[in-house]
């Protein structure tokens, strides 16, 4: 018995250190799991509106003509993944680029990775964030709706392996293919 579990402790082990998360190996291509809450309703990003090209089809890869902004958007019907492709740029900068607005008749909240902090668009997502952007007031709902935001954008940025490859990107972790406009381009 005492060598089942002797046994049992080192496969569990041994599969924990399995799953260490990795640098992101492009810096510059950053993303966040993210989720805006109305009124205890979940808003749907992955509508094709809010698009910008999908990956699996070769005539429709993030085209220039298919940006919302070029270097902060959404792909592949993946309406809770924000990918970044140049530093500094906000959340506001993104919903504005969707023609989405957050109402003044709300009080707005905002949770990054589960702590709160002010509402503030203004914000710069740091790779594998979760951000939470809600009209509820109460605990047990933000909670709720804390636990139901993802951590797909580990699979994105290649830091956790151990879930697989992401879809294609145009410039995902190949250097050769930057990420950002390069500065003389600015």
């Amino acid at each position: 018995m005492r060598r089942l579990l002797l046994s049992l402790v080192l496969v569990l082990l041994l599969a924990a250190c399995e799953r260490q998360y990795e640098p992101n190996p492009d810096p510059n291509h950053t993303h966040a799991d993210f989720a805006v809450w109305v009124e205890g309703e979940k808003v749907e990003f992955s509508d094709a509106k809010y698009m910008s090209g999908v990956s699996w089809d070769e005539g429709s890869h993030d085209e220039a003509d298919e940006y919302h902004h070029e270097h902060l958007h959404l792909h592949d019907e993946v309406g809770h993944v924000l990918h970044r492709h140049k530093p500094g740029l906000t959340l506001d900068a993104f919903f504005e680029s969707l023609d989405y607005s957050f109402g003044s008749q709300y009080t707005w909240r905002m949770f990054v990775t589960g702590d709160e902090m002010g509402f503030d668009l203004g914000y710069v997502f740091k790779d594998m964030d979760q951000v939470l952007l809600t009209t509820s007031a109460g605990s047990a709902e933000v909670l709720n709706q804390i636990e139901q935001l993802t951590d797909d954008a580990c699979l994105y940025s290649r830091t956790c392996p151990w879930r697989g490859d992401p879809p294609a990107e145009n410039c995902i972790a190949d250097p050769a293919v930057p990420c950002t406009v390069p500065e003389d381009d600015l």
